[in-house]
């Protein structure tokens, strides 16, 4: 690709994100689908899996001045690129940097840790699911102390990062 590609945004076929990947490189097009771990229960078991932070959606690097990117809405695995009216909207090339940034291309995983001792988090995942507490302290191996107020006491609770979220 040139130096005057431009980023658009293309719907993916439900489940079909290896098919539309697979693809895209296959016609010579750069792609970036950021993703994100997460833990999911599966048959009563905690699991870690991949996610994309966009489901359904692939970004896809164009040079505008050529007419050769029309073929993605052909490709399989992809639905079609999104369009607004009669105008393909392009993503800002800052905002791509930034993705790339925060998720490194393809696969490798890059998730900054956005918690901080003293803040305050919610417990998304588990039997403390929704409720809030301290964090007080931030291994290194992703897991995070947290003090819970159960019932009128102070209780220390170790949680992994990917089961919480910050509560404001």
């Amino acid at each position: 690709m040139s130096n005057s590609k431009s980023w658009i945004v293309a719907r993916v076929k439900p489940n079909q994100d290896k098919i539309a990947t697979i693809n895209l490189e296959r016609q010579g097009f750069e792609f970036f689908q950021p993703k994100f771990k997460t833990l999911s229960k599966v048959h009563n078991k905690f699991k870690e899996i991949i996610k994309p932070v966009f489901p359904g959606y692939i970004f896809v690097a164009i040079n505008p001045k050529e007419k050769n990117w029309s073929k993605i809405n052909n490709t399989r695995g992809i639905v079609s690129i999104i369009v607004f009216g009669n105008e393909i909207p392009l993503v800002r090339c800052k905002l791509m940097e930034e993705l790339k940034h925060r998720f490194s291309l393809n696969n490798t995983l890059k998730v900054a840790n956005p918690f901080v001792v003293g803040m305050n988090a919610e417990i998304t995942n588990g039997p403390f699911t929704q409720v809030i507490g301290k964090i007080e302290e931030i291994d290194a191996d992703q897991r995070i102390w947290i003090l819970l107020d159960i019932l009128g006491t102070q209780t220390r609770v170790s949680i992994n990062k990917l089961n919480l979220t910050m509560h404001k």
